[in-house]
């Protein structure tokens, strides 16, 4: 369907945004239309007057006829079922100059999708959440979710319509941005293939899957040598706020990806600037770390009233997920955020600057080499990342360990990275 977004009210070309958002995310929507995150977030919440026709256009792009129909014209076509399309059929057949003006249509909307029909396969609505619920069943919450975000960018990039080429083609483009990531999108497309569409059309499934191989990482990866100035870079580089403020803590704290993902606010201690981590499992202990001034500071007056706002903003979205357990724990959470979508900005960011993305856990290396060449003790590097076992912890706590928290905080104020001047 063509648009004119010059003939659209604000409300409509807001709509049309809004509805985009919905389907591939704020993070990818902004990189696609070609502004950045904090600006369409200004647009959503109709804070700007105009918003620029070609970002409507390229925004619309994601949009199938039936919801630009139902943004522009009001018309409910998502209850149409199969008797409806029988009937369409018999009218038809019973009348000549209905069926010539249903072809037109038909070759005018749909021409593109007819010829290819017998080589493509059209992702429906039904196949989505048939996939989602197989995908909740079979594995875990954490991977669950990572293969939920993974499967979204899949159907936008794409347009929800797969063939050979195009797969071919897709998984190719993304090995030569990140293997990591492409191994990721042909698992996730492979099971798809398998469980959806080969029950459906068992000899266009075959096609599909042949299409493209399994991209396999290397096991032996070297983490990129990383300095306090590129991180820098790097953090100035983040246009996501959550982003921005997840990235810091990552490298001031040394602590695990998901463990600083995780954290909820009430174990961020900004008066004592002290991260109540307090984790402990078979292999791990993450005890308490600290932060900068600087960072507290930043914290108060940059990221902590962007993320109130976020919250007041998507409440209401977030209650009518499938995929919330308890509103009041995603509430809490300090970065109540897509895992997949922070990630993204940050690795955005990280490709202008390097030209290539690393991977998030090197900044735990890095914390740790950074401390131990400011000549920080390895049992202390190792308190404040939570590597030491409980066990090893407990015999460390009763015999060694004899600095206060005081003393602690001072190491880390003198010597831990910090990205803040």
């Amino acid at each position: 369907m063509k648009l004119d977004p010059t003939k659209l009210d604000r409300e409509k070309r807001i709509k049309i945004l809004e509805k985009a958002s919905e389907k591939i995310g704020k993070t990818e929507l902004a990189k696609k239309i070609g502004v950045n995150v904090s600006t369409l977030y200004r647009y959503l919440n109709n804070n700007i007057n105009n918003i620029p026709i070609d970002v409507v256009e390229k925004a619309s792009d994601f949009l199938s006829i039936e919801e630009l129909n139902d943004i522009l014209y009001g018309l409910q076509v998502a209850d149409i079922n199969e008797n409806t399309a029988i009937s369409v059929i018999v009218k038809m057949k019973n009348d000549p100059a209905f069926r010539a003006f249903f072809l037109s249509l038909m070759k005018q909307f749909l021409g593109e999708y007819i010829n290819d029909a017998s080589t493509s396969y059209v992702v429906t609505k039904e196949d989505v959440e048939k996939f989602i619920n197989y995908l909740k069943i079979t594995k875990s919450y954490n991977t669950f979710s990572k293969y939920r975000n993974y499967f979204v960018k899949i159907l936008a990039d794409l347009n929800y319509t797969l063939t050979s080429e195009k797969l071919h083609d897709y998984i190719l483009k993304e090995a030569s941005i990140s293997l990591g990531r492409a191994y990721q999108l042909s698992k996730i497309l492979k099971l798809f293939i398998k469980e959806i569409i080969m029950p459906k059309n068992r000899s266009l499934a075959r096609e599909l899957y042949d299409s493209f191989k399994i991209m396999r990482v290397e096991k032996n990866y070297t983490p990129i040598q990383l300095s306090i100035n590129i991180l820098k870079d790097i953090f100035n580089a983040i246009e996501h706020p959550g982003a921005k403020a997840y990235f810091l803590l990552l490298v001031e704290t040394g602590l695990r990806t998901g463990e600083v993902f995780n954290i909820s606010i009430d174990q961020l201690d900004l008066t004592n600037r002290v991260i109540k981590v307090g984790k402990i499992n078979k292999t791990k202990r993450a005890y308490i770390t600290f932060l900068h001034e600087e960072t507290v500071e930043y914290l108060k007056t940059h990221y902590l009233p962007f993320r109130e706002n976020f919250i007041k903003i998507n409440e209401n979205r977030i209650i009518n997920s499938p995929f919330l357990k308890d509103l009041n724990d995603w509430k809490i959470k300090l970065f109540p955020f897509d895992d997949f979508g922070i990630r993204n900005a940050i690795k955005e960011a990280s490709r202008k600057v390097l030209g290539r993305e690393f991977r998030l856990y090197d900044l735990r290396s890095f914390f740790a080499s950074y401390m131990l060449k400011q000549g920080v003790s390895p049992l202390i590097v190792n308190l404040l990342q939570g590597r030491s076992s409980p066990s090893q912890f407990e015999i460390l706590e009763k015999h060694y360990f004899v600095l206060s928290l005081e003393e602690l905080r001072e190491i880390y104020e003198k010597h831990a990275p910090k990205l803040l001047d």
